[in-house]
């Protein structure tokens, strides 16, 4: 069965304490919760409390964390991902989610092994703060989301990246594939599913339209041809999947479950039909 993870933003202001939403996400038939951390109070970061109610609930979990993992010189933001994987530790996540940042390719060699001796020596720190971790913490897969700038969502800089990664045989380094941040950075969503999908274990599913000159995120419609099913059947179909857009009202969280545990095949909970109908009267 495909597994689904609810992102504690989906509750937008009604979200309250992260470790509070743990038993109405199970409620609601989801496999994990998704802890975001730009959610927790700017003075406190309660970790432990998340870890507790995840146990109690029996969810996975995911950390999520808005960091950039290279700097703009291109340099890995060392300090900052230490920081991080320490508030890992206590969360206990069997993924950690971050964004690129100004990660690109390494021009300029003439042969495969140079470039590879490069690209080693780049993505040593990484590896090792990485082989610490797992050392003392235990298993964690460091998952990278094409996220929507011009640098972090683009899909050149991410290639070379994960190329980097496979060639230097770093292990539990995956993506997150973000279905809708990539007409936010400009890129063709379908061509970076072709692109991409040997490297995705998680998806974060949305559905953006362009309004108002803007692009805007909505609820995933339920249209057979409708981009996000398109994207899921270019991408694996054993990998977490997680709803990445607020509730439009209450009552639907079971049904977008559904929908993406089936991959789009239109079961859909109550209300839903409806709730979408209102927000494409209202964009329009």
């Amino acid at each position: 069965m495909i597994a689904v993870f609810v992102p504690t933003s989906v509750f937008g202001s009604a979200c309250g304490t992260q470790h509070g939403l743990a038993e109405p996400i199970r409620s609601g038939g989801a496999d994990g919760i998704e802890i975001r951390r730009e959610l927790f109070p700017h003075e406190a970061l309660p970790l432990a409390e998340c870890r507790e109610a995840v146990l109690r609930s029996g969810l996975r979990c995911i950390y999520s964390v808005p960091m950039e993992l290279w700097n703009p010189e291109g340099r890995l933001n060392e300090e900052t991902l230490s920081h991080i994987l320490a508030e890992a530790e206590i969360l206990k996540p069997e993924m950690l989610k971050v964004s690129l940042g100004y990660y690109a390719g390494i021009p300029g060699f003439a042969s495969e092994g140079e470039l590879k001796g490069a690209e080693q020596e780049r993505l040593g720190q990484l590896e090792r703060l990485l082989r610490q971790y797992r050392e003392t913490a235990g298993a964690l897969t460091l998952l990278i989301e094409n996220d929507q700038t011009s640098y972090g969502g683009r899909a050149e800089n991410l290639k070379a990246f994960f190329q980097a990664v496979e060639r230097c045989g770093l292990d539990g380094v995956k993506m997150t594939f973000d279905t809708g941040n990539w007409l936010y950075s400009g890129e063709d969503p379908l061509k970076a599913a072709e692109t991409f999908a040997p490297y995705v274990a998680y998806i974060h599913c949305k559905h953006v339209i362009r309004s108002g000159g803007m692009w805007v995120t909505l609820p995933l419609p339920q249209e057979e041809d409708a981009l996000w099913r398109k994207l899921l059947r270019l991408l694996p179909s054993d990998v977490p999947r997680a709803i990445e857009f607020g509730l439009p009202g209450e009552g639907c969280l079971e049904g977008y479950i559904g929908m993406l545990r089936e991959g789009g095949s239109g079961t859909t909970g109550a209300g839903i039909a409806e709730i979408t109908a209102e927000i494409g009267k209202g964009i329009a």
